[in-house]
C-alpha cells in the first residue's frame, strides 16, 4: 500500500479504511467494498441498521453496497446468500491511499480467485476509488482479465437515512419511463412529477442517458442530498415496509420494526435484459457515483 499523508487523517484500520478532510469524513469496509460511514459537518449521511454486526457476508443492509456482476436475482445462484452478487462475500487488499487537508483518497481492488470462479466462472479485476472531498465520489472500474467474453449488470445501493421517510421525495423523476418491480419488469408507464415516499416501493426508472442527477429531499432533516451518476441506464428507488423487517429480535444486518421509516435506497445501476454490459478480453467498463448534501432553504 502507497500512503501520502498531510494535513487531513487517513488510517488503514482492520478491516476498513477511513478518510477524512476539513469537511467530510469516511469509513469503507474491506468486506465488500461496503461504504459504512460518511458524514458532512458530523451528520450522518447512510443508514446503517441498529444490529450491525460484523460486516461481512451475513450483513445484509445498510451503508453503500456494490451489487456485481448481477443486480437483484441471478439463475443458479441462491437470493438469500448470493442477491445482489458475489462482492459483499469478498476482501477488498487496498492499493494506494491520498490524503490532504482538502481530498483524501483510496483505491481498493479485487481480483478472480478459485473461490469467486466457483460462483461465477470468469477472470476479471474490480478497481475501486473513493474520493472525499465535502462530497463523496466513488467509482468502479470492472476489467476482463480472462480469455472469454463475459457479460454482468451491477451499480451501487446506497441506503440513505432520512429523519421521517413520509416527509421525503426523489427529484429527477418525471417523465421518466417506470415499472413497479414488485409486479413486472416491462418499463411501459410514464412517471409524473417528484416521487414521494408516503409509501413502501420497488421502482425501476430508465434514465434519459448515461448520465442523471437526482436529489433526495428531506424536511425533517432540513437537508437535500444531491447524487449524480454516469456509466449506468437506470434508477432504482426501495422503499419497504415493516413486512421486510425481521419478526422478533432482529439479527445483524436484519431490518427491525419501524426503520423503514428511516431511510430510502435511490440506486444508479445498469439491470436486466437488454441492459448487461459486455467485455470482451482486456475490455473494462466504469461507472462513478457522486454524493453531496447541502442544508434547505
Amino acid at each position: 500500500m502507497v500512503g501520502i499523508i498531510c494535513a487531513a487523517a487517513l488510517a488503514v484500520v482492520a478491516p476498513s479504511v477511513e478518510l477524512s478532510t476539513a469537511k467530510a469524513t469516511a469509513r469503507i469496509s474491506l468486506d465488500g467494498a461496503r461504504v459504512v460511514s460518511f458524514r458532512v459537518g458530523g451528520d450522518e449521511v447512510v443508514w446503517n441498521t441498529r444490529v450491525a454486526g460484523e460486516i461481512g457476508a451475513n450483513w445484509n443492509h445498510g451503508g453503500i453496497p456494490i451489487c456485481w456482476p448481477w443486480f437483484g436475482t441471478s439463475d443458479g445462484h441462491d437470493p438469500a446468500t448470493e442477491l445482489h452478487g458475489l462482492v459483499k462475500n469478498c476482501r477488498f487488499e487496498v492499493i494506494s491511499t491520498v490524503s490532504c487537508a482538502e481530498r483524501a483518497q483510496a483505491v481498493l481492488r479485487l481480483r478472480s480467485d478459485e473461490r469467486t470462479r466457483k460462483i461465477w466462472p470468469h477472470d476479471f479485476e474490480l478497481v475501486y476509488e473513493a474520493t472525499l472531498t465535502d462530497t463523496l465520489r466513488l467509482s468502479l472500474r470492472t476489467v476482463n482479465t480472462g480469455v472469454d467474453a463475459f457479460s454482468f449488470t451491477a451499480g451501487f445501493h446506497p441506503y440513505f437515512r432520512l429523519g421521517n421517510r413520509n416527509l421525503a421525495y426523489v427529484t429527477g423523476t418525471d417523465s421518466l419511463m417506470f415499472c413497479d418491480a414488485r409486479v413486472k419488469s416491462t418499463l411501459d408507464e410514464t412517471w409524473r412529477g417528484d416521487m414521494k415516499l408516503t409509501a413502501a416501493c420497488d421502482h425501476v426508472f430508465d434514465e434519459r442517458g448515461a448520465s442523471a442527477a437526482h436529489s433526495i429531499v428531506d424536511p425533517s432533516l432540513g437537508r437535500r442530498i444531491d447524487i449524480t451518476s454516469s456509466g449506468v441506464t437506470r434508477l432504482v428507488v426501495w422503499a419497504p415496509d415493516d413486512s421486510e423487517a425481521a419478526d422478533g429480535t432482529p439479527g445483524p444486518g436484519q431490518l427491525a420494526k419501524g426503520d423503514s421509516e428511516h431511510f430510502v435506497c435511490v440506486e444508479p445501476a445498469f439491470l436486466w435484459a437488454g441492459r448487461e454490459i459486455t467485455l470482451q478480453p482486456g475490455g473494462r467498463q466504469q461507472f462513478d457515483f457522486e454524493i453531496s448534501v447541502s442544508p434547505l432553504k
